[in-house]
C-alpha cells in the first residue's frame, strides 16, 4: 500500500495527525524527516511513491502551495494536503491550485480524518485510472452547488426536489446542508419537529428506520431533512455523519437532493463524492461566474468527474452587460437551463410555496421542469406536473 508521508511537521501536529487518521490508514503514515526545501528533496519524497503528501505547519504557506502545484503537475496521482499557518487561502482556491485538502495546525480529529480519507480515495482512483464503483449509491444523489450566496440555490433545490417527487415510486428526500443558516424548511413552508441535528445526536446506531423518524413530510410527497434551528447545533454535524446519512437515504429513496452551503466545505466535498449529479447555479454577474470557474476547476483537480453536470443560469435575462455566451465561455460549461427573472419567485418563497406548485405554467416553472427532466432519468415529469417517462 502506498504511504501517507507527513513532511514539515511539528511534533504536536504529528501526534494529533497520527491519532486522528482512520485505523485502517494508520500503518501507512510515515514521517518524512528531510527538509523539502533542499535541492532534490521533493524528488526523493516522490520516489517513495506516496498516495498522499501532507505538508505540515512547519513549512511557510507560500512554500507549501508552491510544492503542491509542482506535485500536481508532475504526479497528479499523489494527493497533497496543506496544513496552513495563516488559514488565509479559501478552500476552493487551494483546491483549484492542485491541493487535495486544507487543514490548519489546530484542526480537530474529524477534519483530519475526513480530509485524509478523501485525499487517499482520490489518489488511489487516479493511480488506478478508474472510478470506484463501490461508493456509487443505488439512488440518484444530486448536489446543488452555488459558489456564491444569493444565486437562488435553495429555491432551485427545493423546486427540483418537489418536481422529482412527482415521479418517484420510492420517494424523494431533500437534505439541507447549509447547517448554520439553511432555509429549505422555510422555502417549503414546513415547521419541522426534527432536524439533522436530532439525527446525528440520537442515541444508539443510526439506521434508515431511525433516520426516517427525523424527516418532515411535504404535501408534494417530498421528505425533508432540515437544517438545525440554531447555528451552533450545525457544528455538531460531522462530515462522517453526513456521509452516512446521504448513503442511508440513497439506499432507500429514489432520489436524494442535497442543498449545500454556498462555496465549498468539507461537508459539500463529502457529498460530491457520493453524487451522481451536480447542479451548478450561478447568476448573471461576474463574481458569481468567477467563483463558479474556481469550483469547477477544483472538482476537476480532485478527480470528481463521475457525476453528470448541469449548469443552471439564474436570472438569465438580466440586463447587466453580460451575454449568456460570455457566461458559458467564462465558466467552461454549456448552459443547460436558463431561468428568467421573475417577481413571482420571492413571493412564492415568502409564502413557503414552491413556484412549480404555486404557478406551474410560469416561465420560471417551465425552466425548472426542464431541469427536473434532465436530472430525473427514466422517470420525469412534464411541465404541467404530469408523470412522463422519458425515452
Amino acid at each position: 500500500m502506498r504511504p501517507i508521508l507527513l513532511a514539515g511537521s511539528t511534533d504536536a501536529f504529528a501526534r494529533a495527525f497520527y491519532g486522528a487518521v482512520d485505523e485502517a490508514l494508520r500503518d501507512r503514515v510515515k514521517l518524512w524527516p528531510h527538509p523539502l526545501a533542499d535541492v532534490g528533496a521533493l524528488d526523493a519524497a516522490l520516489k517513495a511513491n506516496p498516495a498522499v503528501l501532507v505538508l505540515g505547519p512547519a513549512l511557510v504557506d507560500q512554500v507549501s502551495f508552491r510544492i503542491a502545484a509542482q506535485v500536481d503537475a508532475e504526479r497528479p496521482d499523489v494527493g497533497v494536503i496543506v496544513v496552513q499557518q495563516s488559514g488565509s487561502v479559501p478552500l476552493e482556491d487551494a483546491l483549484a491550485a492542485g491541493v487535495r485538502g486544507v487543514l490548519d495546525k489546530d484542526s480537530d480529529a474529524e477534519a483530519i480524518r475526513a480530509t485524509v480519507a478523501r485525499a487517499v480515495n482520490t489518489a488511489e482512483r487516479r493511480s488506478a485510472g478508474t472510478e470506484s464503483s463501490s461508493t456509487v449509491p443505488k439512488a440518484r444523489v444530486t448536489a446543488v452547488v452555488a459558489p456564491k450566496g444569493g444565486a437562488g440555490k435553495t429555491v432551485l433545490s427545493t423546486n427540483l426536489a418537489v418536481g422529482l417527487a412527482q415521479g418517484a415510486p420510492r420517494g424523494v428526500v431533500i437534505v439541507d446542508l447549509d447547517l448554520q443558516f439553511g432555509d429549505v424548511g422555510y422555502a417549503l413552508g414546513l415547521r419541522p419537529r426534527h432536524t439533522i441535528y436530532d439525527a446525528v445526536t440520537t442515541s444508539g446506531h443510526l439506521d434508515i428506520t431511525t433516520l426516517k423518524v427525523f424527516l418532515t413530510h411535504h404535501r408534494s410527497d417530498l421528505y425533508a431533512l432540515c437544517a438545525p434551528d440554531e447555528p451552533a447545533r450545525g457544528e455538531m454535524v460531522s462530515v462522517e455523519a453526513v456521509s452516512r446519512i446521504v448513503g442511508l437515504l440513497a439506499a432507500d429513496f429514489d432520489h436524494v437532493v442535497v442543498d449545500t452551503v454556498a462555496g465549498l466545505s468539507e461537508h459539500t466535498l463529502t457529498t460530491l463524492e457520493l453524487a451522481t449529479d451536480v447542479v451548478f447555479v450561478a447568476d448573471m454577474d461576474v463574481p458569481s461566474v468567477r467563483h463558479l470557474v474556481k469550483v469547477v476547476t477544483a472538482l476537476d483537480k480532485l478527480g470528481m468527474a463521475r457525476a453528470r453536470r448541469h449548469f443552471v443560469l439564474n436570472r438569465a435575462d438580466a440586463k447587466v452587460g453580460l451575454s449568456m455566451a460570455d457566461v458559458a465561455a467564462s465558466a467552461g460549461l454549456p448552459i443547460d437551463v436558463q431561468i428568467p427573472h421573475s417577481k413571482q419567485v420571492p413571493v412564492a418563497l415568502n409564502e413557503g410555496s414552491p413556484i412549480i406548485l404555486a404557478n406551474p405554467r410560469s416561465p420560471v416553472s417551465r425552466a425548472i421542469w426542464d431541469l427536473v427532466q434532465r436530472v430525473g432519468g427514466r422517470q420525469a415529469v412534464d411541465r404541467g406536473g404530469t408523470l412522463r417517462r422519458s425515452a
